[in-house]
């Protein structure tokens, strides 16, 4: 069989053209799939990652992202009816346009470390009591501002010292985190906040309606990437429509090459081989071909997704080709591999001995 499989190497060489364009369909299927299969992922852990807390907030907006503004006096509503420790927070989004737009985050410099797994990449946490005006900023919006520890962020006209850099993995690396008297005073606000952030094992659960307006939601879900639903299930209709022609054409491309060889096929078998040379031959034709075009696909689109990223209301978005994405590109490959490869072998099987050495010429 090593012999027949040397056949099948030395027969693709010599169809070089083709098979570099099926080659390039099946690697620019796997790169589309693969991009927009990071897309859906990034959205998912940058906007899903739901945490065991819960927010108070005010009704149809997005309080951990923007639009909630509501009392301090709900902090004391809320501890009546049983709330051990509400910790009040303020998210905001300031600047003049898409392009300049910051996330502001006002926090309870005592306690917000605890709430969200920050990894400091470099610097410190806030402190209480500084002199100045502090910040800590997350690791897209570090790399978007090309700032880091010890520069200066200005934030609506005011100059904060950037004392940290923190990466979350979520939306939130876009966002500047400060003191939550500092956020207050920047915003005009007073005394009122965004949010409080309440335990799960208290009074309220997760869709309850509270008295003015406000509703209890799961921290870490932002429900704004709700609306994006329908323009990511059209593409994803697409690339998986583009994928079904991919595998069509190699179908036909396979099966076309192996009727080529149908009369040295046909011979072999009335001197005593087997149909397994058939499945040989195809076999590595497919698996060469669809191999090295899916690997050239998905490592094409791991080089290409951080080029991708755009910022959009302040945060930044793009494809999170990461280990469970490129799985799943591996995946697609083997199934076009498998549906490309039976389609010829089962035609080619059903066919006797005297079909194939007929000639048609």
């Amino acid at each position: 069989m090593g012999t027949i499989a040397l056949l099948a190497l030395r027969d693709m060489c010599r169809r070089w053209r083709l098979m570099i364009a099926l080659g390039v369909m099946v690697a620019l299927t796997v790169l589309m799939v693969t991009l927009l299969d990071g897309y859906v992922r990034s959205v998912d852990v940058r906007f899903r990652s739901a945490q065991p807390r819960l927010v108070v907030q005010q009704e149809s907006t997005v309080g951990e992202f923007a639009g909630s503004r509501i009392p301090a006096s709900v902090g004391d509503d809320l501890r009546a009816g049983g709330v051990a420790d509400p910790i009040p927070e303020v998210h905001a989004v300031t600047g003049t346009s898409g392009s300049d737009a910051v996330l502001i985050t006002g926090v309870d410099v005592d306690r917000y470390a605890s709430l969200d797994p920050y990894h400091l990449v470099s610097g410190r946490h806030l402190r209480l009591g500084e002199s100045g005006r502090t910040a800590i900023i997350g690791a897209s919006l570090a790399r978007r501002l090309d700032l880091g520890t010890g520069d200066t962020i200005r934030l609506r006209g005011r100059d904060f010292a950037v004392v940290g850099v923190f990466e979350l993995g979520t939306y939130v690396d876009d966002a500047a985190i400060v003191p939550l008297a500092d956020a207050q005073h920047l915003l005009g606000w007073g005394d009122e906040v965004s949010l409080y952030v309440i335990p799960v094992d208290g009074p309220y659960a997760a869709g309850a309606l509270l008295p003015g307006g406000l509703v209890v939601a799961q921290r870490g879900d932002v429900a704004l990437v709700d609306e994006w639903g329908p323009l990511i299930a059209m593409l994803t209709a697409s690339v998986r429509l583009l994928a079904l022609g991919a595998v069509a054409v190699m179908a036909v491309a396979l099966w076309r090459l192996a009727w080529l060889h149908r009369i040295d096929f046909g011979l072999l078998r009335l001197v005593g081989f087997s149909r397994r040379v058939v499945a040989v031959f195809l076999s590595t034709q497919a698996v060469m071909l669809v191999a090295l075009s899916t690997l050239i696909g998905a490592l094409s689109s791991w080089l290409l997704a951080p080029s991708l990223a755009r910022t959009t209301l302040a945060v930044t978005t793009g494809p999170e080709v990461d280990g469970s994405v490129l799985t799943r590109s591996l995946l697609y490959g083997m199934a076009v591999l498998v549906v490309a490869l039976a389609v010829p072998l089962i035609a080619l099987s059903r066919r006797g001995v005297g079909d194939l050495v007929q000639r048609d010429d």
